[in-house]
């Protein structure tokens, strides 16, 4: 982001020379604290990265990882999508993905595994829905998808 300079005070801007005559710029620094001397400055500073580890710390990030793994396969992102609109039977995952039946399974069972999905029959049809922890992330990605 750039400022046209003026005759204010710059404490803390950074000022470039621009390749049009007569005008400057400034971009804004970020003011790094590392290791501060001062003592109020030092506990706030502490204060800062206590509140940094505890989320750290406090954050499943193997979990989250899981997930990002499971649904970083395009085939089983469409699939998850496929199911947020209704329950689906295998054939028809099959013809709306158009992929082969193997496939189509193998990646079902990675998800139900993982409790994204669930799976249910009627008649000799087996039919998939998403579970309700599948339903939270997926209406998640899909509101910042589009």
């Amino acid at each position: 982001m750039l400022f046209e300079v003026n005759d204010s005070i710059c404490n803390g801007l950074e000022i470039k020379e621009n390749i049009y005559p007569r005008t400057t710029f400034i971009l804004p620094m970020q003011i790094r604290r590392c290791c501060p001397a001062d003592c109020a400055i030092r506990s706030d500073w502490e204060k800062e990265l206590k509140e940094e580890k505890d989320f750290l710390d406090g954050t499943n990030f193997k979990e989250a990882s899981t997930l990002l793994k499971l649904l970083g396969s395009p085939l089983r992102l469409k699939i998850v999508m496929m199911l947020l609109n209704r329950d689906h039977c295998v054939c028809e995952i099959i013809y709306q993905l158009d992929e082969k039946q193997n496939l189509v399974s193998h990646n079902l069972g990675i998800l139900k595994r993982s409790k994204i999905i669930d799976s249910y029959y009627r008649s000799k049809h087996k039919y998939y829905k998403l579970d309700e922890r599948g339903l939270k992330i997926i209406k998640y990605i899909k509101e910042n998808m589009m």
